[in-house]
């Protein structure tokens, strides 16, 4: 994995996010954010600019602004914060995991985005991820299988998975962990509990939730 400083340049060209509609109307946003609150407007920017198009989400989250607000936040604070020990990229690589375990199309279908478009994914990257198969070190491997364990089932997360965790990264680390796996668990639910339509640009991804998780075991085979 490379660096927080190695990741590449979040700003993209903004592109056309389409007009599949949601179960409640979207909050009016206007063409310069002259209906989004003057405080919100910088971080909305940012966060448009970051993902190259308005989320379906975002615009539901709009309604409660303040709220959106921390939200935000938190998604930056967890994901990039320039302070992190561990990088974006492994974050998302763990994000796309948990959120196919989550069942959660429209987060998954972002998640195989930004690895496609910011790190240059092709497809069976993509799956070889999803099914558990790559990652680059034992300490990832760790990581991965406590996040997938965590996000299917937390009560099952077993003392001896906590001390092989604590075995590759230090306190801080860990913790990085376990809000990467807790914020997508929180986006999850959220964006299914509301059916949200995937924005047109990343469809394509949708199906990528369908795709099993298939750990290699020990001897090299695939395990069921």
């Amino acid at each position: 994995m490379s660096s927080p400083s190695d990741s590449p340049l979040p700003i993209r060209a903004i592109i056309d996010e389409g007009d599949a509609e949601a179960f409640l109307p979207y909050a009016p946003i206007g063409e310069l954010l002259e209906h989004v609150p003057v405080y919100l407007r910088p971080e909305l920017l940012y966060h448009q600019a970051r993902m190259a198009l308005m989320p379906n989400s975002t615009k539901l989250y709009l309604h409660v602004p303040w709220a959106a607000q921390h939200l935000f936040r938190l998604n930056d604070a967890i994901m990039r914060d320039e302070r992190s020990k561990l990088d974006e990229h492994l974050k998302y690589r763990l994000a796309l995991i948990a959120s196919r375990d989550n069942q959660c199309e429209y987060c998954t279908a972002h998640c195989t985005a930004t690895l496609k478009e910011r790190w240059g994914y092709e497809d069976g990257r993509v799956e070889s991820v999803l099914r558990l198969q790559d990652t680059v070190d034992e300490r990832e491997a760790v990581a991965t299988e406590f996040v997938h364990q965590a996000s299917l089932d937390p009560v099952s997360v077993t003392d001896e998975l906590r001390s092989r965790l604590t075995e590759h990264f230090d306190p801080e680390e860990v913790m990085e962990i376990v809000l990467v796996m807790g914020l997508w668990k929180m986006y999850n639910a959220m964006h299914s509990a509301m059916g949200l339509p995937v924005e047109d640009p990343v469809t394509e991804y949708t199906d990528r939730v369908r795709i099993p998780a298939v750990p290699i075991d020990e001897s090299g085979e695939e395990r069921e």
